[in-house]
């Protein structure tokens, strides 16, 4: 497995880095570029289009290697679902979606995947529960990312971060299947991260923000967190430990707006690295101060498996303390 692991990682790291380069040459060539603006932290135009190196990196690696022993259906329905989502936010990096027509379409998008059987198991609760929660959760995944799009190496770093706590947690519970896909994310953004950490020479975009986050919220929904036989109640919380930089800058970010009484999908510099710039952080060490926050989220997480009930609260209520 380790070595099916490995070979994943370096044919996604691979094909992203080689990719990356083409991209920018033909995004420059195309004018398909971020210009500066009053809201932008970068003074000149740079390359979007990072998304579609990043998403070729990962499904070429996922699909590859799965083809030979026959897909299965998890990785058809999140790499379908994915693919929609990377379209979408191509579209809107060039002509500029509104945020309504964004979020129908990550709906539906979401929806096919919940009908089509990857959707959390939530005892006995009906279908219908089970799928809304389901769509609740990729819409919120999928925008926490997006919304960390915000400065250089911040998405793709954090969702470097959280895929590999996953990948810990799917280790220690036995679910190779699910560390087979997210092992080329993993690739993926750490070559992405060669050309995109402070300063960035090329962006993800909203198209490659919204395909990691998507692709990190289905994989989640794939998860067994908790079994009855084998875990404790609390591991539940497993995903959102995980994921608690991401969704605790977008929490944070709504209650600013809503308490200034400004629109929720206005776009602002309230995000947590912003405000840890007005501080007096440098851009770079605001990201790195982020990642580390994601990783010791990620540890916290891993560490529900091996603690009891007394250990689990005393984790969680740190991790709430921390933020």
């Amino acid at each position: 497995m380790i070595g099916l692991y490995a070979t994943l990682f370096a044919a996604s790291f691979a094909v992203t880095a080689l990719l990356v380069p083409i991209v920018m040459r033909l995004a420059r060539r195309a004018g398909f570029l971020d210009q500066p603006g009053p809201r932008k932290i970068h003074l000149v135009p740079i390359p979007y289009g990072g998304g579609v190196a990043v998403a070729a990196g990962v499904l070429g690696a996922a699909l590859g290697g799965a083809i030979p022993g026959g897909l299965p259906r998890t990785l058809l329905v999140v790499s379908l679902g994915s693919l929609a989502i990377l379209v979408l936010g191509l579209i809107d990096d060039r002509r500029r979606l509104s945020p309504g027509t964004k979020l129908l379409v990550q709906a539906i998008v979401a929806t096919g995947v919940a009908l089509w059987g990857e959707r959390f198991e939530l005892f006995d609760a009906a279908p219908a529960l089970s799928v809304a929660v389901t769509v609740l959760w990729i819409l919120g995944v999928t925008n926490a990312f997006n919304l960390l799009y915000h400065m250089d190496g911040l998405s793709s770093g954090v969702a470097f971060l959280s895929g590999a706590a996953f990948l810990v947690v799917a280790l220690q519970t036995g679910q190779t299947a699910i560390g087979s896909m997210l092992v080329p994310l993993l690739g993926a953004c750490a070559a992405f991260l060669l050309f995109n950490f402070p300063p960035a020479r090329i962006f993800l975009g909203d198209a490659g923000s919204l395909f990691v986050g998507f692709w990190l919220s289905c994989l989640t929904v794939s998860f067994t967190f908790y079994d009855r036989a084998h875990f404790r109640l609390y591991t539940y919380f497993v995903p959102i430990a995980v994921l608690a930089v991401p969704l605790f800058d977008t929490a944070s970010v709504i209650v600013i707006r809503l308490l200034r009484r400004r629109p929720v999908f206005e776009g602002d510099t309230n995000h947590l690295a912003h405000r840890l710039t007005r501080l007096g952080m440098s851009r770079r060490l605001a990201v790195l101060t982020i990642y580390a926050l994601t990783l010791f989220a990620g540890v916290s997480a891993i560490l529900l498996y091996h603690v009891g009930q007394a250990g689990a609260v005393l984790i969680l209520v740190q991790l709430l303390l921390t933020f």
